[in-house]
């Protein structure tokens, strides 16, 4: 087996059977059972070879813990006794098409030198005004560096009924462009502890395994389950921008919370003002990552469609009715002076708008059956409000896009009018319409004015159809796990709406690396970071 040449990592191919394969370990990450907590199931790990050629390679049918007392991050070894397989789907760490697979027959022979050397480290980095072309694409993943200019505290998010951490750090490249990296979960918390430590300025970090995103009209990273981060790393690049940013002397500067930095001021003056009519003419596969504003007011709820569902609070798909569990999915039509639009607004875009959760709303006022609409759906019909306006990815049961409501905020242009309350209860093909008067008038003219007003109806009705569930968020605030929406399938009758369910994104739910010796890498599990 000595002489054997050793393949060389660009000739691995897809279910090819090779006798050895000397690298260098460059970094560990390890997957996660998706919903429990730190519990690992495969390791995940990047090899290199003297020609700086890279590829992924996971455990098969071992274990974390084995697989990971037999290798270290930065070692070299010669590995025998290996499975190679292509790589399905997305969320590729290097561009290697193969990934080598480790079982509980492959051995490993740590050498303690290599000559040819191989690198300790082996990145992709891209520049940063050649970023636009990955925007939202899954196929590889990025990776960048840059000298730390400032960072934001560590804040919790609630995702899903989950509570995650996130920081946002803004870098820099050497033509002093700036960059946001947003990092989520564990690689988060390790960054934030990790720079509570003392390190010579400027500090130069490179990060990996990031998602291109856009939010506000401007491009930034996102953390992913196999991102990782480097301080000072051994890299041609760190002697230059160690070089170009030696007079950067000034301490990092503190990021404000993301509430603050995403205010409304800031959404109202980058968002494309529309009126409806306009917006009813705009292409939404040509406007999928646009964010409009729209100075309006609710008109009517359709009450055609239920307007909360039951959600699981793992992945939001829908349960069998349990208001315990219910999610808003409020279909309204909005009004302006030049046309109405049916929107639909989900979720905790309902909970902040309609003041208090859905579950709460259900209840506390026996609103089970959804045969009657709260009085916080009645009083904001006539409010003038600016509402921020999204078109949905997938098309409903009409063949069109939904038109979501991602945020409403007060009018400043004029004060929202009350609508004049009714006299009674008004019941209208099974839905029944709650509100209060103040005087009666008995006159023949005045039960006219009723009747009239009833065929005026503020709520159009009809038919129930299925209940289309959809999980919409802020782009900065769902990464963790992607979900696709409104996905079609097949009417079990003619003369029923179609149904609709929720599909999860099928990918593997990746975490971080075990603990590491003499390395420059982070471990969240273990060590609070290391420096070159």
């Amino acid at each position: 087996m000595e002489s054997v040449r050793p393949t060389p990592v660009n000739e691995l191919r897809g279910y090819t059977k090779e006798n050895k394969i000397r690298i260098r370990i460059c970094r560990i990450w390890k997957s996660t059972i998706p919903g429990t907590v730190q519990k690992y199931t495969n390791l995940h790990c990047i090899l290199v070879d003297e020609m700086q050629h890279a590829v992924e390679a996971s455990t098969f049918d071992v274990d974390y813990d084995v697989m990971a007392s037999k290798i270290e991050a930065g070692a070299c070894y010669e590995i025998t006794e290996f499975r190679t397989i292509k790589i399905r789907g997305h969320y590729r760490v290097v561009p290697h098409e193969t990934q080598v697979l480790f079982t509980s027959k492959t051995a490993f022979r740590k050498l303690t030198s290599v000559f040819p050397p191989i690198p300790r480290h082996r990145f992709f980095l891209q520049d940063y005004n050649k970023l636009y072309p990955r925007l939202n694409k899954v196929d590889i993943l990025t990776d960048v560096i840059g000298r730390i200019s400032s960072l934001q505290q560590l804040e919790p998010k609630q995702i899903n009924q989950r509570v995650v951490y996130k920081c946002d750090v803004v870098i820099q490249n050497i033509r002093k462009e700036e960059l946001t990296v947003t990092l989520w979960a564990d690689v988060a918390e390790a960054f934030s502890s990790l720079l509570a430590e003392e390190f010579s300025l400027p500090i130069i970090v490179v990060f990996t395994s990031l998602k291109v995103k856009i939010y506000i009209e401007k491009i930034y990273l996102s953390s992913t389950a196999s991102s990782l981060f480097f301080i000072d790393p051994d890299i041609p690049e760190l002697n230059t921008y160690k070089s170009v940013f030696s007079d950067c002397k000034e301490a990092l500067e503190i990021l404000p919370p993301s509430a603050i930095q995403g205010n409304e001021a800031q959404i109202l003056q980058s968002a494309k003002k529309v009126t409806i009519d306009e917006l009813a003419f705009l292409d939404p596969d040509l406007h999928k990552d646009d964010t409009f504003v729209c100075r309006a007011s609710i008109k009517r709820f359709d009450t055609r469609f239920n307007w909360w569902y039951s959600a699981c609070p793992n992945c939001v798909k829908q349960m069998q009715k349990d208001p315990t569990t219910g999610q808003y999915k409020v279909n309204l039509i909005l009004e302006d002076e030049t046309n109405e639009l049916n929107a639909l607004i989900i979720g905790k875009f309902g909970e902040k708008f309609f003041g208090m959760p859905c579950k709460d709303l259900v209840l506390n006022q026996r609103l089970v059956e959804q045969q009657q609409l709260p009085d916080e759906f009645l009083r904001l019909i006539g409010q003038k409000k600016n509402f921020h306006l999204r078109f949905s990815n997938r098309r409903n049961a009409f063949n069109s896009n939904d038109v979501l409501i991602h945020n409403v905020t007060e009018d400043t242009a004029m004060q929202p009018a009350t609508p004049q309350p009714l006299s009674r209860e008004i019941t209208m093909s099974s839905t029944t319409v709650s509100s209060s008067t103040s005087m009666v008038e008995p006159t023949e003219q005045s039960f006219k004015r009723k009747r009239e007003s009833i065929r005026r109806a503020l709520f159009t009705s009809g038919e129930q159809s299925g209940v289309d569930q959809i999980s919409d968020t802020d782009p900065r605030e769902f990464d963790e796990v992607p979900i696709k929406l409104l996905k079609k399938k097949a009417s079990p009758t003619a003369g029923k709406a179609d149904g609709w369910f929720l599909e999860r994104e099928q990918y593997t739910n990746r975490s971080w690396p075990p603990p590491l010796k003499n390395d420059d890498v982070f471990n969240p599990a273990a060590t609070r970071g290391y420096k070159s």
